[in-house]
């Protein structure tokens, strides 16, 4: 039988900080920003299930009763405090990758979700975590590692083929794979990975024209070029690893790049 997955997606609100009670309000500002003062989000959850695929039904799980399932578990953070209302943070920094990790365990221990293949967790445009099995230790009910993706705006120029300078608006996501911190809840620290982006992307290349800037000379500008430029400058940016980029303009073409 084929083998295939299947994706549901819903959302869901909830407010949260991150916030460490055994710390005081200064080391909780400077260790998470603006993120340790209350404040909600409209979550997008997405949840891909791998299997077989039934021959009579022609589907990995009845669509009904996956609705059902994630509706059933995300009913219980719907509309939520994650601070004062769920017990699985009082220990943990209900941040979008420990949500995450503690939706990951409930769908695994299902046994109508227990083959799940990922968790896409998005709190809002520019922020997403992702949870995939780890391959090394297939009967581990807890992912090694987490993805998070950081949405950037980034306009550049470029010479056109007529001779005149066109804009060329993109967006860029940088994605950063690591260990979910246990002390802190976070792959990587965002303000930091926000302050290294501007500094070495935003500050230097916004409304610059790549084709009179040296790293693009006597090649062309593409969103392959523009990868090739952008992926040494951002190697270093966090203590994790560097994952991908994806470069997307407003043609909707997209770009992943990875090295």
């Amino acid at each position: 039988m084929t083998r295939s997955t299947l994706t549901k997606r819903i959302e869901f609100s909830a407010s949260h900080r991150y916030f460490k009670p055994e710390w005081d309000e200064d080391r909780n500002r400077r260790v998470f920003g603006p993120c340790s003062q209350e404040h909600g989000h409209n979550y997008l959850l997405e949840v891909t299930l791998g299997g077989q695929v039934d021959p009579v039904t022609g589907m990995i799980i009845n669509l009904y009763d996956l609705k059902n399932i994630v509706t059933d578990v995300l009913e219980e953070f719907d509309h939520k405090h994650l601070n004062f209302d769920m017990p699985y943070f009082e220990r943990l920094v209900p941040t979008t990758e420990n949500l995450a990790l503690v939706l990951w365990r409930k769908f695994r221990g299902r046994p109508e979700t227990r083959d799940i293949a990922s968790i896409r967790l998005c709190e809002g445009e520019d922020l997403w975590a992702e949870l995939y099995p780890d391959p090394a230790s297939p009967d581990n009910a807890d992912p090694a590692e987490a993805l998070l993706t950081r949405r950037y705006a980034l306009t550049v120029k470029r010479n056109a083929e007529d001779s005149h300078v066109e804009t060329w608006p993109l967006s860029l996501d940088v994605t950063i794979r690591g260990p979910i911190d246990p002390v802190t809840g976070r792959v990587t620290d965002l303000m930091a990975l926000d302050k290294r982006v501007r500094e070495r992307i935003l500050d230097h290349l916004q409304e610059t024209n790549l084709s009179e800037h040296p790293d693009c000379a006597g090649r062309p500008v593409t969103l392959s070029t523009l990868a090739q430029v952008l992926w040494p400058r951002l190697l270093d940016v966090t203590d994790a690893r560097l994952e991908r980029l994806r470069l997307q303009d407003h043609h909707d073409l997209t770009l992943d790049y990875s090295e």
